[in-house]
């Protein structure tokens, strides 16, 4: 018998589409989209919502990957759990696990992990061979295998092994990817250096690590003429440079992490330890110019620069705290709650579902009959709490853990399967 479900009075949000922004039913049978229209008649098991919303499936450009290696942590299949449960069909993961993922057989692993999973695993290799820092890794045997990208991670990375990165993928079209950040002007500071935190007595990390970076691999991407993503921008300056180099012809894309469009460094005054981030976070100011970026196109996509880190990382002192928190599962919860007001729902979903494709040069999808449905239903209104019945993760490093959300995922359709929520 067949399965069949039916998304009700849902408005439908995909560019291109002959029903983008209407609202509208799509019948789903047995994995293939069966009907798209209005008061449409089935015995289908129902999905309702106050407000609901249907896009293509979205895309994190950014997850940290913590299988092999951590896998207290997070495992690869809890890691997928979590990633659709935050409305996710498809994730790339960093590539700076332990060990790294530096060659063919360590891609192929992730791959072969994650292949009967509803959600996509696009995993990014690393640039640099673990035993020299200036040589690069087996990118063109990774590249084969299904890496998606290359970098360094928030790693390290010196402007003569970006420029020999570049040249030498452009010919197979692989996408390189860095974090934006000097390290010799990080000087070991872990919380933004502004007039907000300088009183603290924490160690102070100056947005001008960033800027300076960002200007230089501008430089080197129009000197190779190749494309080059710069992932978690977090400052004004950074999006100015952007907006530039854009303008000038330059085939720059750039994507911000979540946390750095909601919060600013005023959260650190707590010294609550799942506000020490990487990127971070900056100024209202800064702020304020993320969320412009993202809303004139100057910043592609928001990615969730998702970091599960257990209790022995976390709960301690701010200053010895890992970085990082989870945000795949309350993204969505974050824009309703941050951003909506500042962001239409069109252009946030425009930047988890075509800016990351526009970002890794593949086809956007557009939902049609009879394809194999690829989507997210989310509703506005729904309220749940992120506790230990709803998590998904094996940590719990989120300032938001038994707190109320508004916004929550209802459904996912990938790969002929459905998790629905």
């Amino acid at each position: 018998m067949l399965k069949s479900y039916l998304i009700r009075n849902a408005r439908l949000l995909n560019e291109g589409h002959t029903h983008h922004s209407q609202i509208v039913d799509i019948l789903i049978t047995d994995g293939k989209i069966t009907k798209i229209g209005k008061d449409i008649d089935s015995g289908a098991t129902l999905i309702e919502g106050a407000e609901l919303y249907v896009s293509a499936g979205w895309t994190d450009l950014r997850c940290h990957l913590t299988d092999p290696g951590h896998e207290q942590k997070d495992t690869i299949d809890t890691l997928l759990n979590t990633a659709a449960a935050g409305g996710f069909t498809c994730v790339v993961t960093l590539p700076d696990s332990g060990p790294a993922i530096t060659d063919k057989s360590r891609v192929n692993y992730l791959k072969n992990s994650s292949v009967n999973h509803l959600v996509d695993l696009l995993p990014a290799g690393m640039l640099s061979a673990s035993s020299q820092a200036e040589n690069l890794a087996e990118l063109f045997d990774m590249h084969q295998a299904g890496a998606v990208a290359f970098t360094n991670g928030d790693g390290d990375m010196s402007n003569g092994l970006l420029k020999k990165a570049l040249l030498y993928t452009k010919p197979f079209g692989a996408r390189v990817i860095t974090h934006p950040s000097d390290k010799s002007l990080e000087q070991g500071g872990t919380v933004n250096e502004s007039e907000n935190t300088i009183h603290t007595g924490l160690k102070t990390l100056s947005s001008l690590s960033e800027y300076v970076r960002v200007n230089e691999q501008i430089e080197i991407a129009k000197y190779c003429d190749a494309h080059l993503h710069l992932s978690a921008l977090s400052c004004k300056e950074s999006v100015e440079l952007v907006k530039q180099a854009k303008k000038d012809g330059v085939n720059i894309t750039c994507d911000v992490a979540i946390a750095n469009l909601c919060f600013t460094d005023t959260e650190v005054l707590s010294f609550h330890e799942n506000f020490k981030l990487y990127p971070p976070l900056r100024t209202e100011q800064d702020r304020k110019a993320l969320v412009k970026g993202v809303e004139n196109g100057t910043i592609d996509a928001i990615s969730s620069n998702h970091t599960p880190q257990n209790i022995e990382q976390k709960q301690m002192e701010f200053d010895y705290a890992e970085y990082g928190a989870l945000t795949l599962q309350q993204l969505y919860a974050w824009y309703v709650e941050y951003l909506v007001k500042d962001l239409s729902i069109e252009q946030f979903i425009h930047a988890v579902t075509q800016g990351p494709d526009t970002v890794l040069g593949i086809e956007h999808n557009i939902i049609k009959v009879g394809d194999l449905a690829n989507l997210t239903v989310v509703d506005k209104k729904a309220e749940w709490i992120l506790d230990s019945t709803t998590n998904e993760s094996l940590s719990k490093n989120t300032h938001t853990w038994n707190t109320k959300l508004t916004g929550k995922v209802k459904a996912v359709f990938h790969r002929n399967k459905v998790n629905l929520y």
